[in-house]
């Protein structure tokens, strides 16, 4: 007679009820090939696969049908006798064995109060001799889990209390080790750790819709045990289950006293650690266990590698040169920083942005995303781009020459590469508009810096109560906050409010104390800059005066002057480089 082992489907050849367990057609090629999808019916010999549809049932001849009755209703007859509590004794020959294969010794075990029983087993189909696991609980017995000694498989005793294992060993300790199962927490008390316990029922699956039951033996604990403890260690097996049980009950627990042990490679879980690599390596585990990681929380040996390179480097790590070196001096490029640009209209800030995001492309290989609304329609904002790549005026205005059709057509190619424009609609676009698109130009082409330009092109949605300081606050911390998580330098522009002329005629230089709003312009930016250019015909000098750096290794507080050549649109560090009497920085 052919039985379910024939079929190649992990079962006794005579049991009741519905099973589940792995399919031998389809198990192996998944990614989760312990995934129980095959589900048998014992009672009617059959079954089906919800995964890849194999089906089947046991065929019989009518002699072997009339046996397989009766050894079915051998296995109903067991499966009562299951209801019945079964007989406790001391700790047999074969389960002193079957312990110490896994390095837990017999006293250990009888510390605990663990005994022998002879329990039915569903997965056997029959009564099999067992470990019996008292669950203590203020001195008293309230649950007994059997654990099968032939097969990996469990049972427990009916209406029994779902508490934490090792309750009353536990309670009190200034340490609490909590584990997945009830051997991990014995290996635990065998190499003399007295705070160990054990979940009631291991892990939920990774997909559970809801593990709030499987957490409640934690609040039913935390007066007693987790509470007064200074320190909880999560000894969870190191699976996909394990790590998401250990995450929610850390959570549970409050993770500012819990610790994540680690085990070994090739070791899944405390009782592992001990068969495998011995006693010593597991007490290892438990004196080498970390603080839970939370989110936003560190300390200078988690960023060591950092500091290391930091220091090598001599401070200058994360500054690149802007492509002109005077200005170098005093402000260069950083990643991770948010540095706010101001000046009055006509001051030509854009015009240095767009300069500065072209030698960025050049000497670093830089691609920008940009939201510049004032430079719209693209055609326009193409041409002072082109015009700063090529050196040359996009048309036949002036007496240099002017760009050629397949110099155009190179342009666009090249800045393409290296810009993304971010575009408005009839709605306008708020903050979280503008960053929820750089973050798509981040993951899809790898963006190093963002210009926002200007602050007042974007549609403020500022909540009724909160004052105009209080938004920027929160406006400027959202985008900072942007900048470092993505590693971006991010430059927006700002203008400041209106400033009075001097006796000159000409404006004074704007600080980020006079943008308009809040004095939070210069005091949440890493860098702060001012352009400045005399209304006086014929000046083409331009002024940019780093204000504040935060960062004394990327810069100081300072002055340039630099020298705008109208007809391309570039800045230059002299008179006699913008003549060609000197060599042009774009070639150096």
């Amino acid at each position: 007679m052919k039985t379910y082992a024939d079929y190649g489907i992990d079962l006794p050849a005579f049991g009741t009820g519905n099973r589940n367990v792995t399919c031998p057609k389809c198990s192996q090629d998944r990614t989760k090939k312990r995934s129980t999808c095959l589900s048998v019916d014992m009672d009617k010999g059959v079954w089906n696969c919800h995964h890849c549809g194999w089906a089947g049932r046991l065929e019989f001849t009518d002699q072997e049908k009339a046996e397989y009755a009766a050894q079915q209703k051998a296995a109903r007859t067991a499966a009562r006798q299951e209801t019945r509590p079964p007989e406790l004794s001391d700790l047999t020959p074969a389960a002193v064995k079957w312990l110490e294969a896994r390095g837990i010794s017999a006293g250990t075990a009888r510390a605990m109060a663990v005994k022998s029983a002879s329990v039915y087993f569903a997965k056997l189909g029959r009564v099999a001799a067992a470990l019996a696991i008292p669950f203590m609980k203020d001195g008293e017995t309230v649950n007994w889990k059997y654990r099968c000694i032939e097969v990996k498989d469990f049972s427990q005793q009916k209406g029994g209390q779902q508490c934490l294992y090792a309750w009353d060993d536990a309670a009190g300790q200034n340490t609490v080790i909590l584990t997945e199962g009830e051997l991990d927490a014995l290996a635990l008390l065998e190499v003399d750790y007295m705070g160990a316990c054990s979940c009631p029922n291991g892990a939920p699956p990774e997909k559970a819709a809801s593990i709030d039951g499987k957490l409640a033996f934690i609040d039913e604990a935390r007066d007693a045990v987790f509470g007064p403890a200074e320190r909880v260690l999560l000894a969870m097996d190191a699976d996909g289950p394990g790590i998401q049980f250990r995450d929610a009950i850390a959570d549970r627990i409050g993770r500012e006293k819990c610790y994540t042990v680690t085990y070994p490679v090739g070791c899944k879980d405390a009782n592992d650690v001990l068969v495998k690599q011995g006693r010593d390596a597991l007490r290892n585990c438990i004196e080498n266990a970390t603080p839970y990681p939370v989110s936003g929380l560190t300390d200078f040996t988690d960023n060591q590698t950092e500091i290391r390179e930091h220091f090598r480097s001599g401070g200058q790590r994360r500054g690149l040169s802007t492509g002109w070196p005077r200005l170098d001096e005093f402000f260069r490029l950083a990643s991770g920083t948010l540095n706010i640009v101001t000046g009055i209209p006509s001051s030509g800030k854009s015009e240095w942005l767009d300069q500065l995001l072209l030698n960025a492309a050049r000497l670093h290989d830089w691609r920008w995303a940009v939201f510049s609304p004032e430079n719209l329609p693209p055609a326009l904002h193409f041409q002072k781009l082109a015009e700063k790549h090529t050196g040359k005026p996009m048309f036949r205005r002036y007496a240099q020459e002017s760009m050629t059709e397949s110099e155009v057509t190179a342009a666009i190619e090249y800045l393409s590469d290296r810009t993304k424009f971010i575009t408005i609609d009839e709605r306008g676009l708020t903050v979280d508009d503008i960053l929820g698109k750089v973050k798509v130009c981040v993951a899809r082409h790898r963006v190093n810096g963002f210009i926002l330009d200007p602050y007042n092109e974007i549609e403020h949605c500022r909540p009724a109560g909160m004052s105009e300081t209080e938004y920027i606050s929160l406006f400027l911390s959202k985008v900072r906050n942007f900048a470092r998580l993505y590693n971006l330098a991010v430059f927006v522009v700002a203008h400041p409010t209106k400033l009075l002329r001097r006796e000159d005629g000409n404006y004074p230089v704007p600080t980020p104390y006079d943008i308009s709003g809040s004095a939070h312009w210069r005091n949440k930016a890493d860098c702060c800059l001012a352009v400045w250019r005399s209304y006086e015909d014929g000046d083409n000098a331009v002024q940019v005066h780093v204000q504040k750096v935060r960062d004394k290794n990327v810069g100081r507080a300072g002055m340039v002057t630099l020298y705008w050549q109208r007809s391309t649109g570039l800045f230059f560090e002299s008179q006699n480089a913008m003549a060609g009497e000197e060599p042009d920085l774009r070639d150096v």
